[in-house]
């Protein structure tokens, strides 16, 4: 059936037929991405950049992150229906940015201002608003990790809330590790395709 199966775009991208892109305008994928079934991307919020080879996983959001961009709440101002103007303002959002090579796992809800390069986010994690998250770190599955939260490079995170897991820093090696994981599982899934 038509309604099944995934688009190919231009820039080789994998885009499922069951996932929903809100915005599509304002979503750029760099290439050689998979975006699976039940995936929302929020682009009708604000930017959202997703690098090469980024895998995003069944029943994940990508929600671009809100910030309160005014604590003025006087009342002058006040429209014929007696609504502040500003008050409708109060809720801005940031562009989500997620770097290339970085693997999104099932059921996740990411509102980070930035995930970095070589990233790995397991299963079930709640990335808040305006997170950041530098290049080649590991967040394990069922994490959550506060709002406005910087996690260093090469950091290993759990647990509810999330937190550094002491000596888990992960090898240097991620960094060409990971790469040739994600053009493999993108290879892998390019031959499933095809078939």
């Amino acid at each position: 059936p038509e309604e099944e199966g995934y688009v190919k775009t231009a820039a080789y991208n994998y885009v499922s037929r069951k996932a929903f892109i809100h915005g599509a305008k304002n979503v750029e994928m760099k290439g050689k991405s998979i975006v699976h079934p039940k995936v929302h991307i929020r682009g009708d919020f604000q930017t959202v950049r997703i690098g090469r080879y980024c895998h995003i996983g069944e029943g994940s959001i990508l929600r671009p992150p809100s910030y309160q961009a005014s604590l003025d709440t006087s009342h002058e101002g006040a429209s014929e229906n007696g609504e502040n103007e500003e008050e409708k303002q109060l809720i801005k959002f940031l562009p989500l940015i997620v770097g290339s090579h970085t693997q999104i796992g099932k059921g996740c809800v990411i509102e980070a201002a930035a995930v970095g390069s070589s990233v790995y986010i397991g299963d079930n994690c709640v990335i808040s608003k305006r997170v950041i998250i530098k290049d080649c770190c590991y967040i394990a599955s069922g994490t959550v990790i506060a709002q406005d939260t910087v996690i260093p490079p090469f950091s290993r995170v759990a647990g509810c809330p999330g937190g550094m897991i002491e000596n888990g820093l992960m090898a240097e090696s991620i960094t060409t590790t990971s790469v040739d994981d994600c053009v493999e599982q993108f290879n892998e899934f390019v031959k499933t395709m095809i078939q």
